[in-house]
């Protein structure tokens, strides 16, 4: 049996899943300021003899929520010299730019995306660098090579230097969670490291509180564009994960009522947010500002949003619009209804708890997902092929590192795209891989 949780700003709902998607129990309560009590209050609520029977659960909870909780990062760049206005942190919101702290430098190395070096690694001056942010007490590292997409060896040779040079050094790659755009790919390393003592803690906290309440199943937290990873991958990279609220609601929807296109209208406690799904997919966005006002290169949903803040005093034709906007890009989607505040949202839910705990559904019978992006230049068909059985393979590996059990795990898609602007022979390669979450016997 799964369990989900959805702990949102005005209420924390749980809610039992049996094999095959049957909700079982729901629980719903009023949130508190912490997690843990959240937690174990929802447990409280839940029929206590049912408890010991779950084997996996599913967490779904946005940090954008609260407070940005970041802390210093060194972030090395590798590529070749620019201008100060482009160097790391450029561009930053100053608040979230003075948490992370100044420390940042250039060096040069990388490559192309052709995969063209541009010059060698400069590994004396990583070794500076790294020494440098030690003696000043930063220990966490972003490093981000021009071209890691396509050749990523500048990026673990310069981990390795830092490693040597500070042992104990906890070091972000941009090419593992990142994009073919420099300044992008680098913000989101940058902000991945800033957050990871943030995620230990989280998943310290929901751990001890589960435990508490007599769930001895693993944790799993719900991603950013739906699916679900480990704790221990999350603590690895919580930016995938930082604000999956609204794909857990809209994918949990969809579910409950098997439909395989839908228009989701997530009425949170904060904004009402409208989503489209298609065959389970949320539409994904392109890379632009998102957590802390930072521009990022991350698939995340595409969420057309309305502030309760800004609701005339009735609302609902404003609602109505949102909506219209969202079903001219999803002709033919069931429309539906998830979270609160429903006598606004054009659609009665013929079950107003599903609704509720539409978010909660989502988280537990999501899977683990681990995808892969790459860059990649074939001199013909047979070495496409290869290269995409290669980012097949390695989606498979992540998924069975986020969580995924091994006999389960399997490939959901490889595809490439040549990409235009680039000599003949350079694609973007992406694979995703899915798996069912290991759990323990009940």
């Amino acid at each position: 049996m799964r369990l989900g949780v959805d702990v949102g700003r005005a209420t924390t709902v749980a809610v039992l899943v049996e094999p095959g998607g049957h909700p079982v129990a729901h629980a719903v309560v009023d949130s508190v300021p912490g997690l843990a009590d959240c937690l174990r209050a929802v447990l409280a609520a839940l029929p206590e003899d049912r408890i010991g029977e779950v084997d996996a659960v599913g967490l779904t909870t946005d940090l954008e929520r609260g407070p940005l909780r970041l802390r210093p990062v060194a972030v090395l760049r590798i590529s070749p010299p620019c201008h100060p206005a482009l160097g790391p942190l450029a561009g930053w919101p100053e608040r979230v730019a003075r948490a992370v702290g100044p420390l940042g430098r250039v060096v040069r190395g990388g490559s192309a995306l052709t995969g063209r070096p541009l010059a060698p690694l400069d590994r004396a001056a990583v070794t500076d660098f790294a020494r440098r942010a030690a003696g000043e007490g930063v220990t966490a590292f972003a490093v981000a090579a021009a071209g890691a997409l396509t050749r990523p060896d500048p990026e673990l040779a310069a981990a390795e230097a830092i490693a040597d040079a500070v042992p104990g050094a906890e070091i972000t790659l941009s090419h593992e969670i990142g994009r073919s755009g420099l300044r992008e790919r680098e913000n989101t390393a940058v902000l991945n490291a800033a957050l990871q003592p943030w995620a230990v803690r989280l998943t310290g906290t929901a751990e001890r509180a589960l435990r508490a309440g007599g769930v001895r199943a693993p944790l799993h937290l719900a991603r950013n564009t739906g699916g679900l990873v480990s704790t221990a991958y999350f603590r690895r990279y919580p930016i995938l994960a930082t604000a999956s609220t609204a794909a857990s609601a809209a994918r949990g929807a969809a579910l409950a009522a098997g439909a395989e296109r839908a228009v989701v209208v997530d009425a949170g406690a904060a904004e009402f947010r409208c989503v489209s799904v298609t065959e389970g997919e949320v539409e994904r966005s392109d890379a632009g500002p998102g957590l802390g006002g930072v521009d990022l290169e991350l698939d995340r949903i595409r969420a057309d949003v309305l502030p309760r803040a800004d609701l005339a005093q009735d609302g609902a034709e404003q609602v109505a619009a949102l909506v219209a906007g969202v079903q001219q890009r999803a002709p033919g989607g069931v429309l539906l209804a998830a979270g609160g505040g429903p006598w606004l949202v054009p659609v009665r839910s013929p079950d107003p708890v599903a609704a509720i705990a539409a978010a909660a559904y989502g988280a537990a019978r999501s899977e683990i997902v681990a995808e892969v992006d790459q860059v990649a230049v074939a001199g013909g068909s047979a070495e496409l092929d290869r290269l995409l059985g290669l980012a097949g393979d390695q989606a498979l590996a992540r998924a069975v590192a986020a969580g995924a059990a091994p006999d389960t795990a399997r490939i959901a898609f490889a595809t490439h795209t040549p990409i235009s602007y680039l000599p003949e022979g350079v694609h973007r390669i992406r694979a995703r891989a899915l798996g069912s979450p290991t759990g323990l016997p009940s």
